[in-house]
Parts: C-alpha cells; sequence; structure tokens
C-alpha cells in the first residue's frame, strides 16, 4: 500500500473565541478558551489517517506533561507508525483568536519542532519507498526541510508541500516538489502581490507538476499540464475557518496516495474542510472516519 509520511510540527493549539480582532495597542476580552492537541503538521496527519491512508507521522514532541496528552490522542487515531522526537524543550504552542463571524488569525511557537537535526528526521524514514507521498508544510526549518526534501527524492516518493507558514527565501524547496498548496495570501508571499493565477503558473513552470491555491469560499485555482483553472468551491456555513487548509491538505494527499485523480482528490478535500469549517476548533472540527468514508463513496 502506498503510504502517507506527515513531516511536521505537533503542538497544543488554544483557541480565543473573540467578538473581533484587536486593533494595535488594544486589549478585547475572549468569549471562550478551548485547548486541544494541534499543529498544521498533525492536523493534516490525522485528516489523511481518517480519511483512510496509512499515515506515518514524523514529529517532535516536547518533554512537559502537555506532549504526553497530545501523544496519547495521537495513538488513538491508529497511525501506521508513529515516529516522535523528544528534543528538551517545552511542546510548541498556537494561539489562534477566531472572530464570531469565523475568521481567525493564529501565531505559533516552533523552538520544539525546529530543535529537530535534520539528520535526526531523516533517519526516521528509513523504509520511505518509491512512490509513497511526503506530506510536509513550513514549519520546520530550511535546512531540515531541504534535507527532508532531498531524502525523499532520493528514494522516488513523491513529496507535497503546503506552504504555510510562508517564512522561506526562494521558491528552490518548492521547485522538488510532486504538487504545491498555498492560499491566496501565501502564493503572493512567495511570487509577489498580483495575479495569483499568473503567479501558480509561473511556479508550477519551476518544477512542481501541480500546484493549488486555495480561495475560501470561492474554490482554488489549479495550475496543472491541463493549464491554470478555477474549481468551485463546495457549499459550506462558516463557523470557525482555522484548520480549514489542514484538512484540505491531508485529505488531497491520502485521496491521491489511494490511487484517485487530482480533481478528484481536490474535490474530496474541499468538501472535508467544507464539514470543518461548519464546526468550532480545528482538531475537533475535522471529519470522523465515518464523514470521511462517505465523502469517499461520493
Amino acid at each position: 500500500m502506498t503510504r502517507v509520511f506527515v513531516v511536521g510540527n505537533a503542538v497544543s493549539d488554544v483557541t480565543l473565541k473573540v467578538r473581533r480582532f484587536p486593533r494595535p495597542g488594544e486589549s478585547v476580552l475572549a468569549e471562550s478558551i478551548v485547548r486541544a492537541p494541534g499543529g498544521k503538521g498533525l492536523n493534516q496527519a490525522v485528516a489523511a489517517q481518517r480519511a483512510g491512508a496509512s499515515v506515518v507521522f514524523v514529529s517532535a514532541l516536547g518533554t512537559d506533561a502537555t506532549a504526553s496528552e497530545i501523544e496519547n490522542a495521537l495513538r488513538r487515531e491508529g497511525f501506521a507508525d508513529l515516529r516522535l522526537l523528544k528534543p528538551v524543550h517545552d511542546t510548541d504552542v498556537s494561539i489562534l483568536t477566531v472572530t464570531v463571524d469565523g475568521e481567525n488569525a493564529i501565531v505559533t511557537t516552533v523552538a520544539c519542532t525546529q530543535a529537530s537535526r535534520p539528520e535526526n528526521l531523516t533517519a526516521l524514514l528509513y523504509d520511505l519507498r518509491r512512490d509513497d507521498y511526503v506530506l510536509m508544510q513550513g514549519n520546520l526549518s530550511m535546512r531540515t526541510t531541504h534535507a527532508v526534501v532531498d531524502f525523499a527524492r532520493a528514494r522516488g516518493a513523491k513529496i507535497v508541500i503546503n506552504a504555510a507558514p510562508w517564512h522561506w527565501d526562494g521558491t528552490a524547496i518548492l521547485e522538488k516538489c510532486e504538487g504545491v498548496i498555498a492560499n491566496e495570501g501565501e502564493m503572493c508571499e512567495i511570487h509577489g502581490p498580483g495575479d495569483v493565477q499568473g503567479s501558480a503558473a509561473w511556479l508550477r513552470g519551476r518544477g512542481p507538476r501541480w500546484v493549488i491555491v486555495t480561495l475560501g469560499a470561492n474554490g482554488c485555482l489549479v495550475s496543472s499540464e491541463s493549464g491554470t483553472l478555477p474549481v468551485a468551491g463546495h457549499p459550506a456555513s462558516v463557523t470557525d475557518t482555522s484548520g480549514a487548509g489542514d484538512v484540505f491538505s491531508g485529505v488531497l494527499v491520502a485521496s491521491l496516495a489511494r490511487g484517485r485523480s487530482l480533481t478528484d482528490a481536490i474535490h474530496a478535500g474541499q468538501k472535508a474542510a467544507a464539514i470543518a469549517v461548519a464546526r468550532a476548533g480545528t482538531y475537533a472540527a475535522i471529519p470522523s472516519i465515518e464523514e470521511m468514508a462517505h465523502i469517499a463513496e461520493g
């Protein structure tokens, strides 16, 4: 079976519900607080696992009590394998501020995640095979990400990067990938503001077989050998958009690993994301195994 190796962060999410975002220098009152496992790597791994892929999750967790809670939650997910480094750091934290109309702003610490040395992470990919998928995000350092990508390419694996958060200079990492997923803001940071459709085509011309730019309720743009075309979004009732991109990315790659076409994988990812945004939270909003099975049937 083709496996999906998700290499990324696992953090403690702290979500604050507010009526609106604070202005610079202003304090606002939160209406609620929720703590849960999170991180783009963890969310994408869980989404891919629940969507039916055989997932190996490679990540770093700290040595504190929060790390134990997150590890216990991960082990209940039933991953094909869970490979965790334990640097001497507190587990990273994401602070998510979510407004009543579902918009979000996120700040994430990376000290624990980026403490992982490249050789330690690549050692955990010892059984990576040709045509397995490697799904990554932007939380690791550029040096470590290059090391993992180069190792995966040498093994003949297919690499997909969700370019979030975008903080690297240049596109050299993305040029080595099978596919790239970015939202509109990230694509503007990658190529500069302007024509997003042209930017997607430009990036694809530098190496990836396909580039997807997610556009929220407006669906996405897909640049592939068929050209650069819009794909309509799936109808959704929005409660909280945090984590939608993670669900989309995880389900899309899981679908590809299960042999579905890129078009079908995009539609599956959109349907799963539509379920997620109708719920509060990130980890709690990821569709269940039963919901994912219904998406696959459709």
